[in-house]
């Protein structure tokens, strides 16, 4: 008996050729008179659009005239084109909405339905109106679908009806932009927008401002979202941009470019850059056109010391208000290593710090080799100081020498805060690290699974440590975890590295694979574990260990 089997395939609006396919079929015995079909296909580029997304100005009620040109490469194509109505995901990318009805504003000049033969081109034209809008930016959608072909070879009634056969006939369809700038200056609308769950969440260690934009209007808007972490102590808070995820690899002011359909709620974020202090403080959004806010929101946040590691390996605080740039020094007389740094001492409060530096070894002895351009100071209120340090030549030297330098800041209110930062100074080849790494451990904490993994530094000196963790389940599914981040570890110290999800992991069978990184120069360490997850079981069970634990302290 033979059997059709009828696919349709729709393709991603973003790109400018669909894919047709061929299908070879073959059938094999599987016992009690069953049989296995297989289809094999070949995929090949059919057709090219160009241009994919088209970009004009006009006013309200003007008429402008569109054109996309499309080419078949490949088989004969039976074409549609419709004029759509679009939908936004949370993440930004646009799409057809199709529960809405057609777009109104589109008519076509050119026929809507119409065959190509290989190799033939054809215009899709006609004009969209554009309508009377409160809106700076308008976009509507071309749906282009190709119906595909049924070639007579793999027509059912020429198939063999002694044997099982199937075809499979490709249906692709791409969703063409028309991008419209108004220039209109009534913009009361936008001040509807409003910001929903904003907040700094750690994301591979470094904080990022995150909210959801929500345009609650029919119409939609082109704009740009700021904000700024703001604090009773802060006397100069440092403004960034939030922009869509679907926009993040772009480069230039157009990663910053905000557009919002109707009726949408799409997620924004930004990257923090600067030391986020310990405290209280409120996260402040807003919405412009230019320069102009036309709806503003605020968020408090409560930051505590260590949410962001990998910052805190770049900048170190004193206190609540003075942030130094960088946390960790090294110079050297060797090729991979500068002789002089910069260190930025930047003060966020409302009134003036005296900072006094100075350079000491691992023993608490001064060290001679290191100049400081100042070693006594004030940073006005909102301003920021830097102090050169010179590592001085010394040819005899061939061995690396490990200190930190120490930091006393000293308020109007004389008081005192001191902070260390650990500094390398690099003369002749530097020493093998000596890494210690436990095994890899699974902890389950009111049925929340994280992993931790504890680092030795057995060796001299100070060696930066980064470890990356990756989970998979047994459907292949990947969640990548970090730690460490290139925080240098003292000779001597142990360090707990936490790799925990963002989402609970549901019982069942997880690979863990860690890879641990230090110097450029030393090959990784890996770890592989594993382990068949019970959250209920594990918890029992890591309770009875800490009570164990309890005991022995007592």
């Amino acid at each position: 008996m033979a059997t059709a089997i009828s696919c349709a395939v729709l393709s991603s609006p973003l790109l400018s050729s669909s894919l047709l396919a061929q299908s070879k079929t073959t059938s094999s015995e599987v016992g009690d008179g069953t049989k296995r079909v297989t289809l094999t296909q070949t995929v090949e580029p059919s057709f090219h659009i160009e241009p994919i997304v088209q970009r004009f100005k006009g006013r309200r009620g003007e008429q402008i005239p569109f054109t996309f040109l499309i080419k078949s490469t490949g088989k004969a194509m039976d074409i549609d084109a419709a004029g759509i109505r679009l939908r936004q995901e949370e993440s930004g990318i646009i799409l057809h909405d199709e529960s809405g009805a057609q777009a109104e504003e589109i008519t076509f000049t050119s026929a809507t339905h119409f065959k190509l033969a290989p190799g033939e081109s054809h215009e899709i034209t006609g004009n969209v109106t554009i309508p009377l809008a409160k809106s700076n930016f308008l976009s509507f959608g071309v749906l282009v679908r190709d119906n595909g072909q049924v070639s007579a070879d793999d027509n059912p009634q020429n198939l063999d009806p002694s044997k099982t056969n199937a075809t499979i006939r490709f249906v692709t369809q791409y969703v063409l932009r028309i991008d419209i700038e108004t220039g209109e200056k009534d913009l009361s609308e936008m001040s509807q927008i409003t910001f929903e769950g904003g907040a700094i969440r750690n994301v591979q260690g470094m904080p990022v401002a995150v909210a959801y934009l929500v345009n609650p209007t029919n119409f939609a808007f082109e704009c740009q979202v700021n904000g700024q972490i703001e604090s009773s102590t802060s006397s100069s808070p440092t403004p960034f941009r939030m922009g869509l995820p679907s926009r993040v690899n772009l480069i230039g002011d157009d990663r910053y470019l905000v557009r919002i359909m109707p009726q949408s709620r799409v997620a924004i974020q930004a990257e923090v850059e600067e030391l986020l202090f310990p405290g209280n403080q409120g996260l402040h959004l807003s919405v412009s056109n230019g320069r102009r806010a036309l709806a503003e929101q605020n968020f408090s946040i409560n930051i505590h010391s260590g949410d962001f590691p990998a910052l805190e390996t770049k900048l170190a605080y004193l206190g609540t208000d003075l942030s130094i740039e960088p946390a960790q020094i090294q110079m050297g007389q060797i090729a991979s290593a500068d002789r002089t740094a910069i260190l930025k001492f930047t003060n966020s409060a409302t009134e003036e710090s005296k900072v006094d530096v100075e350079v000491r070894d691992l023993q608490g002895n001064p060290i001679d080799k290191v100049r400081l351009s100042s070693k006594s100071f004030s940073v006005r209120a909102g301003r920021s100081n830097n102090v050169r340090a010179t590592l001085l030549t010394d040819k005899d030297l061939n061995q690396p020498i490990y200190g930190k330098i120490l930091v006393r800041k000293t308020d109007t209110n004389g008081n005192v805060t001191t902070e260390s930062l650990p500094l390398a100074l690099l003369f002749g080849a530097p020493p093998k690290p000596q890494i210690e790494l436990a095994e890899l451990e699974s902890v389950e904490v009111a049925g929340v699974t994280s992993f931790r993994v504890r680092v030795t530094n057995r060796g001299v000196g100070y060696v930066p440590v980064h470890a990356e963790l990756s989970v998979a389940d047994s459907q292949g599914r990947v969640m990548r975890l970090s730690d460490g981040y290139g925080k240098w570890l003292v000779a001597g110290e142990t360090r707990e590295l936490k790799f925990a999800p963002e989402v609970r992991l549901p019982a069942g069978e997880y690979q863990l694979s860690l890879r641990l990184k230090t110097t450029d120069e030393q090959p990784e360490e890996t770890r592989t574990l594993i382990i068949n997850l019970n959250p209920a079981e594990e918890e029992k069970q890591e309770t009875a260990r800490a009570a164990q634990r309890d005991g022995e302290i007592r």
